[in-house]
């Protein structure tokens, strides 16, 4: 899969269909559009490309109140890679793009310097100016310009509508298994193991510590997890929070490995959220902490046997 950043050296290709979005989570919804967007193209014998932002355009605009991304830049694209497209376009966002009017940016992006002959929108993507464009527009910009132009979705899950917004909240509120749902995976933490206070090997319960790239984390708590290395995927429990037992100040993802005694400190690995076991709470003792884990661990078990 190709990787375009400047739209300006970028070489022609035949019948390219292109998927404008901002792709955060890759999600269910998402999927459907890429299909679309790689069936129209592979029936035209053309090429199919998904056409991205970096940063998140909220994060330039509104950086306040912007959402937390569910998937770091490059773990965005490789799932795009994995979706069976063409190639990617990357365009950095900034203030300038964004007042650019949805018709000049049809006209002078995906037709003058992409050559679209085809479009494939989500029905809740905007574009443009004061996110002027939306669907609609696209349509009638394609009926003036002469390339088509397909409208998919909503798609949704359980009556749920897929949406990056509905998978954020999910998350937040711990619900990692209705935020797989709507993902089609796990949730998952990217990052490095680093090195911990060794709080958990203190009293037998040895932890790698997880350094995340990612930013859209659920709420201190024990989960259920797998921790996913070059060699395969290993079952974990995984406490996310400040550990009050110990009257740590700095929040914390600490993974124990079941059956593991290999070092991989300084390995990158992902984290996949599997379910909640429970909220973070304080015990009166290490030895009262450490029944509870082993508690946890049973559950944890039981829960990754039909993941």
């Amino acid at each position: 899969m190709k990787i375009i950043r400047d739209l300006n050296a970028m070489a022609r290709h035949p019948y390219p269909v292109v998927t404008p979005g901002n792709f955060d989570g890759v999600h269910l919804g998402h999927r459907a559009i890429l299909r679309a967007a790689i069936d129209r193209a592979r029936a035209a014998g053309g090429t199919a490309f998904a056409l991205t932002y970096n940063p998140l355009p909220a994060k330039v605009l509104f950086p306040d109140r912007a959402p937390r991304l569910i998937l770091a830049p490059e773990d965005k694209l490789e799932l795009l890679r994995l979706s069976g497209l063409d190639g990617v376009i990357v365009m950095k966002f900034t203030r300038e793009l964004a007042a650019i009017e949805p018709r000049e940016f049809v006209r002078d992006y995906f037709l003058g310097r992409i050559g679209a002959r085809e479009i494939v929108i989500g029905h809740s993507v905007n574009f443009g100016h004061n996110r002027a464009g939306n669907a609609a527009v696209m349509v009638e910009l394609g009926r003036e310009f002469g390339f088509n132009t397909t409208v998919v979705g909503p798609v949704k899950v359980g009556g749920i509508e897929v949406s990056s917004t509905k998978v954020r909240e999910f998350v937040a509120t711990g619900d990692v298994r209705t935020a797989a749902r709507l993902l089609g995976r796990y949730h998952f933490l990217h990052g490095t193991v680093v090195r911990g206070r060794e709080r958990g090997r203190t009293i037998g319960f040895p932890t790698a510590n997880l350094e995340s790239e990612t930013e859209c984390l659920p709420p201190d708590g024990v989960y259920a997890t797998r921790v996913v290395l070059e060699d395969g995927a290993f079952g974990s429990i995984t406490n996310i929070g400040m550990r009050p037992t110990f009257a740590e100040t700095a929040r914390s993802i600490e993974s124990h490995i079941f059956d593991f005694n290999r070092d991989i400190y300084g390995a990158r690995v992902k984290l996949e959220l599997i379910e909640r076991i429970r909220p973070e709470k304080k015990f009166p003792t290490p030895d009262a902490l450490k029944h509870q884990i082993a508690l946890d661990l049973a559950r944890a078990k039981e829960i990754l046997v039909s993941a």
